[in-house]
């Protein structure tokens, strides 16, 4: 079920970034590692999404973000996702704020490594299928 749920950002935040001096190997492919995570305030009606990104070459980390992103729901949208001491956030609702999540961190690794004058602000950063990554809905227990 696809349907709108209003929503404000309230915070977007880099809590981790670590850029290494591992220098960059011309022709080697950088692989790009993804994480997604999600929580919830109930008695405030958020939603955290964190992403993590990790940038390897031969298994080395060249880089790793991690950006958490919180979202006021309306009140009355998200008591539709709360069942009991379940919340259950559907695929079409993590992907679209996890989009959020991974145009701020590409933001965010461009402007860090450019600053930084790392080679790695010139990588082009492969395009993530959220459909395929979150395709299950997230339930959340809560305690």
């Amino acid at each position: 079920m696809n349907r709108q749920i209003p929503f404000r950002i309230v915070g977007l935040y880099v809590e981790s970034f670590n850029l290494t001096d591992i220098c960059l190997k011309e022709d080697i492919p950088v692989e790009v590692r993804t994480n997604y995570e999600f929580g919830v305030i109930p008695e405030d009606h958020m939603v955290m999404a964190r992403l993590t990104y990790a940038y390897l070459q031969e298994e080395a980390e060249l880089l790793q973000i991690t950006l958490v992103s919180t979202f006021d729901v309306k009140p009355k949208e998200f008591q539709t996702m709360l069942q009991g001491n379940t919340f259950t956030i559907e695929p079409f609702f993590s992907q679209y704020l996890s989009t959020i999540n991974v145009g701020a961190a590409r933001g965010e690794i461009h402007a860090r490594c450019e600053q930084a004058g790392s080679k790695l602000a010139s990588i082009i950063l492969p395009p993530i299928n959220l459909i395929d990554a979150l395709p299950k809905p997230i339930i959340i227990e809560l305690k």
